[in-house]
């Protein structure tokens, strides 16, 4: 069996590992001129602050100060550890920066010598499916595929949520996708739209600098204050037609906004007949990885708020598993009704569709649920213990937690942290 895998980040890396490991052939497939994925640092921005219509579009989506909010024991693979012993140090920080994650996938890579079964600067232009399997259309080739496994990642495409009045704006407008330091923001009044990981960490980040910093978002129900010069918001509704930002009951004058709102998932090189995407929804998808309908297509890393590197482990396992016939899916009658019983369930909760791939305290259910049906081993209890104490210790201290010890429960060394007896 022949298996294309689409991206050479996290995830892809991890499918084809585990492709090669079922006794296949891959070709990993990466638009980019080296791996990593997301987790290669440029210094360059678009010439479109917003990253709507860039004239060349940056792939890069990190800042330079960016450290991992989830200690490295947790971000490793399953059996590829984050220390001396796997593709890490010892003596790394619990929350490594951005350049020891690419250098442990660097190893990862490596160890696993996957690098004869990747083309870099090979970029997909369509795919295409037919009864005797699937065509890969890339770098003006036509190559045939047994199947394919879709790992292009979704923090590329910039989400700009529309806010009346914008047009009445004279300051700097930018997304997230575009900053990479705060240089530009000494001195100025900034406000920021969004309270997820980047909203989060940029806030505090151009407090240091700025003369007044405005975190929105939809966490905030009234103004809260987060020390003398950073104040918290509830979403903005708008613009004045002076140029100031509505807040609740406020009007702030400021220089720049920024959106922290997210990305949107994209497969510009898959017709629509076989996935669509709704408002962030990739849909039909039986266990947010297959369509109902052809178990010989995979999307690897959809579901966010969760711990990456393993998820994406096991979801490459439970594909490539099933692919070689090493368990049984339910029927086509079964997988369809499931699908259809989760989109009706989100619906009923008035869940938005782009969170319907959030799982946050979910995920190790649906960990457990696929590492069943492949015959894998639960989530650890000490996996489960680790994420428990790093949550605790983000929501005592949100602004120092990532230099604060944690204890050492699994496998990897955490020399700067204290092992449990």
């Amino acid at each position: 069996m022949k298996v294309a895998v689409i991206g050479a980040g996290p995830a892809g890396l991890v499918s084809a590992r585990e492709v090669i490991r079922h006794g296949c052939e891959v070709v990993v497939f990466e638009a980019a001129d080296q791996i990593g994925g997301v987790w290669v640092y440029d210094e360059r921005v678009e010439d479109d602050p917003l990253g709507q219509s860039p004239g060349q579009a940056i792939r890069c989506s990190l800042y330079d100060s960016l450290r991992t909010n989830i200690p490295r024991d947790l971000m490793a693979f399953l059996d590829y550890t984050f220390d001396s012993k796997g593709g890490g140090n010892d003596m790394w920080p619990r929350f490594p920066h951005h350049t020891k994650v690419l250098e442990y996938l660097k190893n990862f890579s490596d160890h696993y010598a996957l690098a004869p079964h990747i083309r870099l600067s090979a970029e997909v232009h369509r795919i295409e499916k037919s009864a005797e399997g699937w065509t890969v259309h890339s770098g003006g080739l036509d190559e045939p595929f047994d199947a394919v496994t879709i790992c292009n990642g979704h923090y590329a495409r910039p989400r700009i949520p529309t806010l009346p009045g914008i047009e009445h704006f004279q300051g700097h407008l930018l997304h997230s996708h575009n900053y990479r330091a705060p240089n530009a923001m000494v001195g100025k009044r900034v406000a920021l739209w969004g309270t997820s990981a980047s909203g989060f960490d940029l806030s505090g980040e151009i407090d240091k600098v700025a003369d007044r910093t405005y975190w929105c978002g939809s966490a905030f129900t009234e103004p809260t204050s987060f020390g003398a010069t950073r104040t918290a918001y509830p979403s903005p509704s708008g613009f004045t037609e002076t140029g100031k930002l509505i807040v609740g009951t406020a009007e702030l004058d400021i220089d720049t906004f920024m959106y922290c709102t997210g990305y949107h998932y994209g497969f510009p090189f898959i017709s629509g007949e076989i996935v669509s995407v709704d408002d962030n929804w990739v849909n039909p998808l039986y266990q947010d990885i297959i369509p109902p309908t052809d178990n010989t297509l995979g999307f690897i890393g959809l579901p966010y708020q969760i711990i990456p590197f393993p998820m994406f482990e096991m979801q490459a396992k439970w594909f490539v598993k099933q692919l070689v016939s090493e368990f049984t899916l339910h029927d086509l009658r079964t997988r369809a009704a499931k699908v259809r019983e989760r989109s009706e369930h989100f619906q009923l909760t008035g869940i938005n569709k782009r969170h319907y791939h959030r799982l946050g305290d979910e995920q190790f259910e649906y960990y457990n649920l696929l590492a069943e049906q492949c015959g894998q081993p639960p989530v650890s209890e000490w996996f489960k213990q680790t994420w428990s104490d790093a949550k605790r210790s983000r929501e005592a201290d949100p602004i120092n937690f990532r230099d604060i010890g944690l204890p050492t429960r699994g496998p990897t060394i955490c020399s700067s942290d204290q092992p449990l007896p």
